[in-house]
């Protein structure tokens, strides 16, 4: 009779153990997506701000051209709207789709690795019917961030590059995204742990990119080609979310 009420003992200990850990990284997971939420906000209003300074510095601009045209001076206009089209090339957006959340994360993650000296490729949908706005923000600025972190340690003269392909085959879509390795990850790292010191912030982005599949009847798959890491993500639209 001891060692049945020690058995059952034992087993509600573990039982109350894992159903403990298990709410610490719910709430840990609930806290990361505040961040990016939190991120995503900041980024749209800052987008909002560019774009109005940008069409009250093209009206000061205009105005400016204008003026020289007015003296003859042909040379400083030329040399004034070159410089001005090199400002503004720098404020483009790399995707401008019909979803404010996807707009948002990916030019503000792709203007970050532009800023690193990271090659940029994007191809993507306009529309993002069936998936809701908080999993697409999660698995973006997931995929992106584990991306561009790859990147950076990588060495500053080597070619870094980020790939974004974001498909739609009927219900289906298809993210894939892909960096540059300078060594194999799935030798070294094949259950694709954090490398950063703070384990507990950042070691949950592979789990819920993972989870935001699952949940979406898809799939998630990790490997690497041509020298790349490819993480390619699978789902499938929810015909019961509404955008």
């Amino acid at each position: 009779m001891l060692v049945f009420v020690l058995n059952i003992l034992i087993f509600w200990i573990i039982n109350s153990l894992i159903k403990k850990n298990q709410k610490l990284k719910e709430m840990e997971i609930v806290k990361l997506r505040e961040q990016y939420l939190e991120q995503f906000i900041g980024n749209a209003e800052s987008q909002y701000d560019a774009m109005r300074k940008l069409r009250h510095d093209i009206k000061d601009k205009y105005e400016t051209v204008n003026e020289l045209l007015k003296v003859q001076k042909i040379d400083e206009t030329r040399k004034f709207i070159s410089e001005s089209f090199d400002l503004i090339g720098k404020s483009e957006s790399y995707v401008k789709t019909k979803n404010n959340i996807v707009n948002a994360i990916v030019n503000a993650k792709l203007t970050m690795a532009s800023s690193l000296g990271i090659k940029i490729s994007c191809i993507t949908v306009s529309d993002f019917e069936g998936i809701k706005g908080t999993d697409l923000c999660d698995l973006l600025s997931n995929t992106l961030e584990n991306a561009i972190t790859a990147c950076k340690e990588i060495a500053d003269d080597a070619n870094k590059f980020l790939y974004l392909k974001i498909d739609r085959e009927t219900d289906t879509y298809t993210f894939l995204i892909k960096n540059s390795i300078d060594h194999s990850v799935m030798d070294s790292n094949p259950r694709l742990t954090t490398t950063k010191a703070d384990k507990k912030q950042h070691g949950l982005g592979t789990s819920i990119i993972r989870e935001i599949a699952k949940k979406y009847n898809g799939r998630c798959d990790f490997y690497e080609s041509e020298g790349m890491f490819c993480c390619q993500v699978t789902l499938m639209a929810d015909t019961t979310v509404l955008n």
